[in-house]
């Protein structure tokens, strides 16, 4: 399965971010005169005003290139809507919200003459709020914060804005007042909090990614799965995990994902078997046994439900669990891991098309988290 849209909305929001960036710092730096020896004012607020623009324009197409993923298979609604979207609920919403933060942004640079400029400037206060959301997004549900050059990004921006602001309230304060000293003293504590979360939710820590990331990973209660249907194009598939010696620890993976399966029904009830093998940020083959048993008069009845994640090279179990989910090529599992796993919960979700020849092809995502 190909993966050019995520792919291209992943590049968008990251392009996105730096613009919104630029012109956080634009804006902050006009307040201070920082700008005034590079260009006049007017040409510098231009500049913010097409930033702000650009970066919305970036945004807008970050989020609905999405429309085209046949993974997820978005809606407009789910993309446009807080809270409706399948995938990391919550860190999304934080993001729609800073998209309609960002709207009403640049509709303001449009109606200023009609709102006056007291009432524009307070309104711009929300850049701050704005991009704080853009930030947790980016960290929260982004697949690529584990990434060093994605870790980079964030802290060069996170930092250089706090930099910025502490410069600007030094700059409209009196130099002699209490009140300077208090605003100094509550930025430095500002920045010191900002570290020791960093260092504490994993920022710096390599290969692990903030905990925000690692929170989403927890997976549902491992429940009966919520449909089976009685046709072979049923095929669903998923999972993860991940074996290569040494055995990476990822908060969250993508992969490509492919292989067998074999689906009987009859008036007694329903049997799946699948294996198929991942490639991409982790390598795994994955074993599905889903058996269903019909009795007159009463609902299915699951007797069989087993997911395991078998390292390649070995034959070595890495993960055992139960599929949650079940419907029409997609799947949804979690499973606890053993032996270099041990400790860890890795759920995976895969949405895959099976052809009539007891082949399927498609794409799995996943994540993991520690236990304990």
């Amino acid at each position: 399965m190909n993966h050019e849209f995520w792919y291209l909305s992943r590049a968008a929001g990251f392009t996105a971010y730096l613009l919104l960036f630029v012109s956080v710092a634009l804006g902050i730096s006009m307040g201070t005169r920082l700008t005034d020896r590079i260009a006049r004012r007017n040409a510098i607020f231009d500049l913010h005003r097409f930033t702000t623009i650009l970066a919305l324009a970036f945004t807008l197409f970050h989020v609905y290139i999405l429309l085209g993923d046949s993974y997820f298979n978005f809606n407009v609604w789910q993309l446009s809507v807080p809270f409706l979207t399948p995938y990391r609920t919550w860190q999304t919403a934080v993001g729609l919200a800073s998209v309609y933060v960002l709207m009403l942004l640049v509709i303001s640079f449009y109606v200023r003459q009609f709102i006056g400029y007291r009432a524009w400037r307070t309104l711009h206060y929300l850049t701050f709020a704005l991009f704080a959301g853009a930030t947790l997004h980016g960290l929260s549900a982004g697949t690529d914060t584990s990434q060093a050059w994605a870790k980079l990004i964030y802290v060069v921006t996170g930092a250089g804005t706090v930099a910025l602001i502490m410069y600007r309230i030094q700059y409209n304060m009196p130099e002699n007042s209490t009140l300077r000293s208090l605003r100094l003293a509550s930025a430095i504590g500002t920045v010191v909090v900002a570290v020791v979360i960093a260092f504490g939710t994993g920022l710096f820590t390599p290969g692990r990614p903030p905990s925000a990331v690692l929170a989403d990973a927890a997976p549902e209660e491992q429940g009966q799965p919520q449909v089976i249907r009685d046709s072979a194009a049923v095929a669903t598939p998923a999972g993860p995990a991940a074996t290569p010696d040494p055995y990476p620890f990822l908060a969250s993976f993508d992969n490509d994902f492919s292989g067998t399966y074999a689906q009987t029904s009859d008036a007694t009830g329903t049997h799946l078997t699948l294996d198929g093998v991942t490639s991409g940020d982790l390598t795994t083959k994955l074993h599905v046994e889903l058996q269903q048993t019909r009795v007159a008069g009463a609902n299915p009845t699951v007797t069989l439900n087993k997911a395991e994640l078998i390292d390649p090279a070995s034959g070595q179990v890495v993960c055992e669990g139960k599929l949650t989910a079940l419907d029409d090529g997609y799947m949804k599992a979690a499973c606890d891991g053993v032996g270099p796993y041990a400790g860890v919960r890795i759920t995976v979700s895969s949405r895959v098309q099976a052809a009539s020849d007891g082949t399927f092809s498609g794409a799995l995502s996943g994540s993991m988290r520690r236990l304990g």
